[in-house]
């Protein structure tokens, strides 16, 4: 099975989230000519997982068939294939098919595929799999630099916003400026401790979103803002001290001019170690994967050529050479379990 090939048809078929379908049957089509049993069903109207192989096999490769926008189409070089999805993942798709064929050949077959929708915004996919599919190991494929990793951190996010009362900016005891508000708890976000982990590091904190205000002569009447938090501690006590940096001063009260809309609570999963493959190098990443969302399905392992650094860019892509070695990876992997 030629997995370059297959990385560049996948690259060249766009499927930004929400428009996975034509993966999914180029998917389905591929494992079918493998002689796998293939199953396609909705996991949100018109966005497909696929699943193939046998039920409840020892081990499930599976990763998502989705990207960030916007689309960039295929180039390469001797060295590297480019485009969105070559490493966030596209070329690991590749590899998985690569790898399974190479099983195949061995005469091994208790192994299985789950390709899922959404996980680069709200993991539905996953969530949707996660109620019917069980393995004993699901391999999560993510650009780990061909490393297993054994951490990631979870998450918290919430959208925010405040009401203000809006006035002349020249007399502002005669309103009440949402922006000010706004600015000045997220400036206590920024600042708080929300934990620490021996092995993941520190909780981070990103503002990734704000807006507000009509004009510089006037005092907002509404302003809003969206806030990551990369959770390596207690979700729950995360969230107590998130609420905690929008007290009213005053009162000592959650500000009622505040509104929350908590829309991702992400767990930091614990991942397998396997023993006899201590050659291959361990890391903790920082990022979020479908993994907490797919608790139920089996025991989690997480690797995956490329870098996480190049995900997502505009040069977005995934060494050739590294490629060869994840399939091998897998392979290895996947004997070492199956036996």
């Amino acid at each position: 099975m030629d997995h370059l090939q297959i990385a560049r048809e996948l690259i060249e078929i766009e499927s930004t989230t929400e428009n996975e379908a034509p993966v999914a049957e180029y998917l389905a089509e591929k494992m079918r000519g493998m002689g796998l049993d293939v199953r396609v069903e909705d996991a949100a109207p018109g966005r497909p997982n696929v699943m193939a192989g046998p039920e409840n096999p020892t081990l499930l490769f599976c990763t998502h068939t989705d990207t960030v926008p916007p689309y960039i189409p295929l180039r390469e070089d001797d060295e590297y294939i480019y485009g969105r999805g070559a490493c966030d993942t596209k070329g690991i798709t590749a590899c998985f098919l690569a790898a399974g064929a190479r099983l195949l050949e061995k005469g091994i077959t208790d192994f299985g595929y789950l390709f899922v929708v959404g996980e680069e915004v709200d993991n539905v996919g996953a969530i949707h799999a996660n109620r019917t599919i069980r393995s004993k190991y699901i391999l999560v494929g993510e650009p780990t630099e061909n490393q297993l990793a054994i951490g990631h951190k979870g998450a918290f996010a919430a959208k925010i916003r405040v009401k203000g009362r809006a006035c002349h900016s020249a007399y502002p005891e005669e309103g009440d400026s949402a922006v000010h508000r706004l600015v000045g708890y997220l400036s206590k976000v920024l600042e708080a401790d929300f934990g620490h982990s021996d092995i993941l590091g520190p909780a981070t904190v990103n503002v990734g979103e704000i807006e507000g205000g009509v004009a510089h002569n006037v005092m907002a009447p509404s302003a809003k803002a969206s806030v990551m938090i990369r959770v390596v501690d207690d979700i729950d006590v995360v969230e107590k001290n998130f609420f905690e940096c929008f007290t009213d001063p005053e009162t000592g009260e959650l500000d009622r001019r505040v509104e929350f809309d908590v829309y991702l609570r992400m767990l930091s999963p614990k991942l397998e170690r396997i023993e006899g493959l201590e050659h291959i190098d361990e890391t903790i990443v920082s990022y979020g994967t479908d993994l907490p969302s797919l608790a139920d399905i089996g025991r989690p392992l997480l690797c995956g050529p490329g870098s996480i650094l190049d995900a997502h860019t505009d040069g977005e892509k995934i060494r050739k050479s590294d490629m060869d070695i994840a399939i091998d990876r897998y392979v290895e992997i996947a004997e070492r379990l199956i036996s």
